[in-house]
């Protein structure tokens, strides 16, 4: 509204006697004035949205309303899609065998490695290093929201720089320093579908089952540990491809 009545003062101001122009002075001081006074209404309805917003996210990620939505989709494939779902099937199956092959996690595979600034650096850069070493984009590294906030670009930056740099020694004088080509995601839902209660944790999902173990160790290790009950031959080939033997 400022800027309207100034631009229209402007505009109007060559053509203006003095009194005018002292009319128009007046009128934009009264405006500015009656701009001062102005206050948005409260939404008497704010707290109620939240509590309603919250309670509709709470049942849809409830154990029950899973439950629910997965017999639906099982029932949808038996009963309704069939005939197109059979044909799918098969080309997945070939996809997943031609990704063993490869040394990679299938389509319905992932690794989800789950931390927070609070990770120290060493460790967090020695988990970038073996993700890097894998290179399968369903091996995701995931944080729950960003430092401060959005709004704090300069400390995301800072940190997620820090954290990709290659040599962590490595200081930028007349060369830049390398970093890895890692993309890491923010998933804060898939802390709460898998209890992340600490950080680093590591989940393996491979469509039926999810694996998690927590604790301080190389990522190669903890898929280690995960496989022994998994059983899974390409989180196998992953962690060989960690270790450069594969």
């Amino acid at each position: 509204m400022k800027s309207l009545v100034l631009f229209a003062v402007l505009t109007l101001g060559a053509g203006l006697t003095p009194a005018q122009a002292e009319e128009a002075r007046s009128i934009m001081a009264q405006a500015r004035k009656d701009a001062g006074k102005m206050t948005l209404p409260v939404n008497k309805y704010t707290e109620e949205g939240l509590q309603a917003a919250q309670e509709t996210s709470d049942h849809f990620h409830s154990p029950e309303f899973q439950e629910k939505i997965q017999c639906e989709t099982h029932r949808l494939a038996s009963e309704v899609f069939a005939d197109a779902i059979t044909p799918w099937q098969k080309k997945q199956q070939m996809v997943k065998e031609r990704a063993i092959e490869d040394g990679g996690l299938t389509g319905m595979e992932k690794v989800y490695l789950f931390f927070s600034s609070s990770v120290p650096d060493e460790t967090m850069q020695t988990y970038i290093s073996a993700i890097a070493k894998a290179s399968d984009p369903n091996v995701i590294p995931v944080m729950r929201g960003w430092l401060g906030g959005m709004t704090d670009t300069r400390a995301n930056a800072t940190y997620f720089s820090r954290i990709l740099q290659r040599d962590p020694a490595c200081r930028n004088t007349s060369e830049p320093c390398q970093h890895y080509q890692v993309e890491i995601s923010l998933l804060p839902a898939l802390f709460t579908k898998y209890t992340i209660t600490r950080v680093p944790a590591v989940v393996y999902a491979n469509g039926k089952d999810a694996y998690l173990i927590q604790g301080d160790a190389g990522l190669d290790y903890l898929l280690e540990r995960i496989n022994r009950e998994a059983k899974s031959t390409a989180l196998a080939n992953l962690i060989k491809k960690m270790r450069g033997a594969y």
